[in-house]
């Protein structure tokens, strides 16, 4: 029984600590995907239980903008969590993230917004 309940535990684990670590990715193109090239950006995850941690650094002006990871949540190998643009007119934005393989597809979407941006990810 104690064997069951283990395997069963680390089963549940094994996805979450596949999202751990660094992970590049690209918004994809707009409507016109020749006139809006995709967008680099990177995640860096923690995952602890079903708590995530972490930052996104996304593109700058002249540097990357370093947004924290705020209310994470890992459900298998879903993941959700917000994040903060600092500046004269702050905006959250919803991030919604799922474990496919070995890379992360999802979307960002913007506070009030009905559609978001997606995305993939490798991990580096």
């Amino acid at each position: 029984m104690k064997l069951a309940l283990a395997l069963f535990a680390f089963a549940l684990a094994a996805p979450a600590a596949g999202m751990d670590g660094h992970w590049s990715a690209q918004f994809a193109g707009g409507k016109n995907a020749a006139a809006q090239p995709s967008q680099p950006f990177s995640f860096d995850l923690k995952i602890s239980g079903a708590g995530v941690t972490g930052s996104v650094a996304l593109p700058g002006k002249k540097k990357p903008r370093v947004e924290a990871i705020e209310n994470g949540k890992l459900d298998g190998t879903h993941l959700t969590f917000t994040t903060s643009q600092k500046g004269k007119k702050p905006v959250s934005f919803n991030w919604e993230v799922t474990l496919e393989g070995d890379q992360l597809a999802g979307s960002r979407t913007r506070d009030g917004a009905r559609h978001g941006q997606k995305f993939t990810a490798q991990r580096n």
